[in-house]
């Protein structure tokens, strides 16, 4: 049996499960069922997806890929308790559970998506109530808001052209040099960090990489063959 036929046979039997979490955890937590092998349209059933804008069908995030890239899913069965935020900024308490074949192989990923806005606020609010009435230092009540400042940011879109852009545009930005202007080691070093997030695994990578480098799609296949 192919590998996308089998991964999506042992994913969907989680389908179900999604819509249990959703109701029982709420319409501030979103559930998010993903296809490994099938990244390009890898959401196969998600709840409460008004959280990060997603429907069914659409693909893998940029950390997910993340986790398939570094084999995440070979440490340990989940990644608990990451801070991320969503495309419009709104802080995020997230889950990813790994789904795995019988031979070891990542399948598909769980995920939740708890939104913690409020609680940050209530937090702030108490911490502010607890200064005045100088119960105690609360100093260390704010490490986890200095945490959420400096967490990862999750890129949620709804199709591949816009998450491989994305990718690429934010590692290209991090460079001091317009990609007219960069020399080949420049570009060859924009390209293994673009291979170390797993942009090459996604289809049509190469047309968009070549476009924001200012080259050729046979020179991106070509700095691809000397890494």
């Amino acid at each position: 049996m192919p590998q996308e036929c089998r991964s999506q046979k042992t994913v969907e039997r989680y389908i179900p499960l999604v819509k249990f979490l959703g109701v029982f955890l709420g319409n501030k937590c979103e559930v998010v069922l993903h296809d490994a092998v099938i990244k390009e349209k890898s959401v196969l059933a998600i709840a409460n997806g008004h959280i990060s804008g997603r429907t069914v069908g659409a693909p893998l995030t940029d950390l997910a890929l993340q986790f398939v890239v570094t084999e995440k899913y070979k440490e340990s069965d989940w990644v608990m308790g990451y801070k991320t935020q969503s495309s419009t900024g709104v802080p995020l308490h997230s889950a990813t559970f790994f789904i795995r074949e019988d031979d070891g192989s990542l399948a598909g990923m769980l995920c939740l998506n708890f939104e913690v806005s409020d609680i940050l606020q209530a937090k702030e609010l108490l911490a502010k109530f607890i200064d005045a009435v100088g119960f105690c230092d609360t100093s260390h009540l704010h490490s986890d808001e200095n945490e959420m400042t400096n967490s990862n940011v999750e890129t949620f879109t709804d199709n591949i052209e816009e998450l491989t852009e994305g990718i690429i545009r934010s590692v290209v930005q991090h460079s001091l040099v317009a990609p007219e202007r960069m020399t080949t080691a420049e570009k060859m070093e924009i390209m293994q960090t673009l291979q170390d997030r797993g942009v090459f695994l996604l289809k049509g990578s190469v047309a968009l990489v070549a476009e924001v480098l200012a080259a050729s799609e046979a020179t991106i296949y070509r700095y691809l063959n000397k890494l």
